[in-house]
């Protein structure tokens, strides 16, 4: 049975697999395109609202909600393992600096139905490529280069959209960018509102200003939010120790991770990985 890097899932898969209301947090990139109908989500710290022609590109280990999915949602995903890219040699590095902004910023892209609808079909026909009941000399390539033309088709559309000023950022917003990315990276380890002021040359209170005008959330609750999530994630999909996951979280000790996960949730993290959610 053949191994590829890369997996397609249909709404089934997604309703058959996610919960609603439940936290998950993604392992390998991923991108979701909507053809039809309507969900409600929240990536990170953002909510986000997807409809026909709009395009999810998350990030790996970006946490995700799911709130509420149409009857009518139809949906594809694309999931690849991380190196995969690296792997066929691509050189999208504007790509991967988009990604980041489309990821922590704005979330979703749409993109004009012709667009959508060759980058659909170029998805179902890699689909079909990956059954295992399909057997074709040389498939492992036809796959690769099958793949290839889907990300230089996504590259193109999403940078399209760029250059056309529907996804220009004015200067608040690059600050802010710039803010939840450093977050993203380092708040397991940085938690104090200075170190990403610093990272920035800002002083804090001018950083403060800044994410409050574009993100309705206060420097200090997006830190949070962040570590909090991981919080969830661990004490769900874990087993490990309380213990474990303050210093995986770099708290001082158990005592400090559970006062801060207290403040913020309301219940301690025993109770919130004992009781249902």
């Amino acid at each position: 049975m053949e191994q590829f890097p890369l997996t397609i899932l249909t709404e089934k898969d997604l309703f058959e697999k996610v919960e609603i209301e439940k936290l998950y947090q993604q392992e390998h990139p991923t991108t979701l395109f909507v053809r039809k109908g309507q969900a409600n989500l929240s990536v990170q710290i953002n909510k986000v609202q997807l409809s026909a022609n709009t395009v999810l590109i998350l990030d790996p280990k970006s946490t995700y909600k799911i709130h509420s999915v149409s009857p009518d949602f139809e949906g594809r995903i694309v999931v690849y393992e991380n190196d995969y890219v690296q792997k066929l040699g691509l050189k999208l590095n504007k790509l991967q600096v988009f990604k980041h902004f489309k990821s922590h910023l704005n979330n979703i892209d749409y993109l004009p139905e012709k667009e959508h609808n060759l980058l659909w079909t170029e998805i179902d026909l890699l689909a079909e490529l990956l059954k295992n009941d399909i057997s074709l000399d040389y498939k492992e390539d036809i796959v690769d280069h099958l793949f290839s033309a889907f990300i230089y088709g996504l590259a193109g559309a999403l940078l399209k959209q760029e250059e056309l000023g529907k996804t220009t950022m004015t200067r608040q917003e690059e600050i802010t960018f710039e803010f939840v990315k450093n977050v993203f990276e380092n708040f397991r380890s940085e938690k104090l509102l200075q170190f990403y002021a610093d990272k920035q040359n800002l002083t804090i209170r001018h950083l403060s200003s800044v994410v409050k005008s574009i993100t309705q959330k206060t420097a200090n609750q997006v830190i949070s939010e962040f570590v909090m999530n991981e919080s969830k994630i661990l004490l769900t999909s874990s087993k490990i120790s309380i213990q474990e996951i303050a210093n995986d979280l770099q708290f001082s000790d158990p005592y400090s991770f559970s006062h801060f996960f207290k403040k913020h949730s309301g219940m301690s993290p025993i109770q919130y990985r004992t009781e249902p959610n």
